[in-house]
This record gives C-alpha cells, sequence and structure tokens, in this order.
C-alpha cells in the first residue's frame, strides 16, 4: 500500500493543531486550579503542561476541566477534543470483531473427516 508523502503531511498537521488545543486547555486547566497570576509561574505551568497533555488519565482529565470551566465548552466537545484516538480504536475493535465473526461462521460449516481406523500389521 503507498500513501503518498500529501497525507502524511495533512496527518502529521491534523495530529499537531489538536495537540496545540490539547495543551493550551491543559494549562488553562492547571492556571484555574492552582489560581496562578504570575507570568513566570504561567511559563513553567505551560511546560509542565506540554508533559501532562500526553499522560495517559491526568492529561484528558484535566484537560476537559481546562475546556469546560475556562474556555466554556460543551462537555461533549471537550471529551472529543481529547478522547478522539480511543474513538478511532473502538470503531476498529467493532468492525474487526465482525470480520472475525463472519469467518468464525465459515468455519462452522466445514464438516469434520471421519476417522478411520486402521488395522496395524
Amino acid at each position: 500500500m503507498k500513501i503518498s508523502f500529501n497525507w502524511i503531511l495533512l496527518t502529521l498537521g491534523f495530529y499537531f493543531v489538536i495537540s496545540i488545543f490539547q495543551i493550551t486547555a491543559v494549562t488553562d486547566s492547571l492556571l484555574f486550579i492552582f489560581n496562578i497570576d504570575n507570568t513566570f509561574f504561567e511559563g513553567i505551568t505551560f511546560i509542565f503542561s506540554i508533559f501532562l497533555t500526553f499522560t495517559p488519565v491526568l492529561g484528558p482529565v484535566l484537560g476537559i476541566l481546562g475546556a469546560t470551566l475556562v474556555w466554556g465548552w460543551n462537555i461533549l466537545f471537550a471529551v472529543l477534543l481529547f478522547f478522539w484516538p480511543y474513538l478511532f480504536l473502538l470503531l476498529g475493535m467493532f468492525f474487526s470483531s465482525t470480520k472475525k465473526t463472519k469467518k468464525k461462521k465459515n468455519e462452522d460449516q466445514i464438516v469434520d473427516a471421519e476417522i478411520v481406523d486402521e488395522e496395524k500389521f
């Protein structure tokens, strides 16, 4: 399967833009939670939030809090922003399991060979 260079750039650009939104939401949630008004500490919080954003459980939870409490987003859109990879994973698992069940149904139709006892000399 040949993947064009344009698709690779489009995918990387999409992931980069989504990551910027996620990092900003986590930063805003940390600033909101700790009530930080100092510019120096805001910079430290931004650097810290870069690492927290990609932490599996803590990053999405903080990001959803930032998107809903600070930005005023709907909870559904905030969840979609942070859990879109898991949505694709679940869809892939769902469609792959349907293919496996179709294969199993075809395997049930195959008749087993009859075992014949042979005399040993």
